[in-house]
């Protein structure tokens, strides 16, 4: 039987959040892991995992992982979407080309999921001729990671807003779905900030989100998700637009609550708002700091990550564009 040619998986990553749109939305950046997979002469179904700093110089290779562990979300994905198909997985060689940090708040863990999902999707399709819908892989995608944002951003690129559809899928199956919507940004912006050598474990970060919200807050909160919406959809932003822009990154729901866990947050936002910031933000769950800046803005003469230096805390100043291809399979 002829070898399969190599199959690389990209996924991007992505940002959640954007301040005050908790778990409903994310955008994909241009920073991405690659996923090269080889198969296997080996019959027991294993894959093996081997890591390598990419080229983007945002992970070392001293962040590595030293091993694989037994619950790496890629081989979990991928085993379980092989066997939910009624198939046996089949043995892999997998070289990761690392450039997303591990929990920062960009998605690391969404680029794991999805990439070892695609892998039983195109093994499926390849060997027996069937393979789930894109739609299907974002439900499957959801068992292991209960939110859509960043899941959904990296699978479709751009910006999308995640509505739970209550959707039954076939007989004797029930569970979260999701519609995702692509939002435009049509407004002349960039993303830019810093990457602190801080992780923060998102299971960790969640627990500091309550549990219920007061009226009051409920329409602040949806207040400025819609201000968010309308900002960056337009063509144009005039100088007397970058007080709403301020106003619409304002939450109620996680940032402050998450504000502790990063050393002086909330002054680096003030220092980058005089920078000609127009909205900033924590990634996720932390600790990544972002904001969205005018496209003109020169960001490498910025010093975004002075406070964090005092503060004995290294960080890496990093630009991203929006992504807009989403996850791709290129054989």
């Amino acid at each position: 039987m002829p070898t399969l040619p190599s199959l690389r998986i990209s996924v991007p990553a992505s940002t959640a959040n954007l301040g005050p749109g908790f778990d409903i939305w994310g955008i994909a950046l241009d920073l991405r892991n690659e996923f090269i997979c080889d198969k296997a002469s080996r019959s027991d179904g294993s894959v093996k995992l081997s890591f390598f700093a990419g080229q983007a110089g945002v992970v070392s290779p001293s962040a590595l992982p030293k091993k694989v562990e037994p619950d790496n979300l890629f081989v979990k994905a991928y085993t379980h979407l092989m066997k939910k198909a009624g198939q046996s997985p089949q043995s892999y060689d997998v070289q990761i080309m690392v450039n997303v940090p591990f929990s920062r708040g960009l998605g690391s863990s969404s680029t794991a999921i999805l990439a070892g999902l695609t892998l039983a999707n195109e093994t499926l399709r390849r060997e027996y001729q069937m393979a789930y819908r894109i739609e299907q892989i974002l439900d499957f995608a959801l068992e292991f990671e209960p939110h859509p944002d960043n899941l959904t951003a990296a699978l479709y690129g751009g910006w999308n807003l995640c509505l739970p559809a209550d959707v039954k899928g076939t007989p004797g199956e029930t569970g979260p779905s999701y519609m995702h919507l692509p939002l435009p940004v049509r407004a002349p912006v960039k993303i830019a900030g810093v990457i602190p050598d801080l992780k923060l474990e998102t299971r960790d970060s969640r627990q500091l989100i309550p549990v219920t919200i007061s009226r009051a807050d409920l329409t602040f909160q949806t207040s400025r998700v819609a201000a968010l919406v309308s900002l960056l959809s337009r063509e144009n932003l005039g100088a007397g637009q970058a007080t709403a822009f301020r106003a619409a990154m304002e939450d109620r729901m996680h940032t402050t609550q998450r504000a502790h866990l990063i050393p002086g947050m909330f002054e680096i936002f003030e220092d980058w708002y005089r920078d000609g910031a127009l909205g900033c933000f924590l990634s996720g769950a932390g600790s990544t700091l972002l904001a969205f800046w005018p496209q003109s803005t020169d960001i490498a003469a910025l010093d975004l990550g002075r406070r964090l230096r005092e503060k004995k805390i290294p960080s890496l100043q990093r630009e991203f564009q929006i992504d807009q291809n989403g996850l791709m399979v290129l054989a």
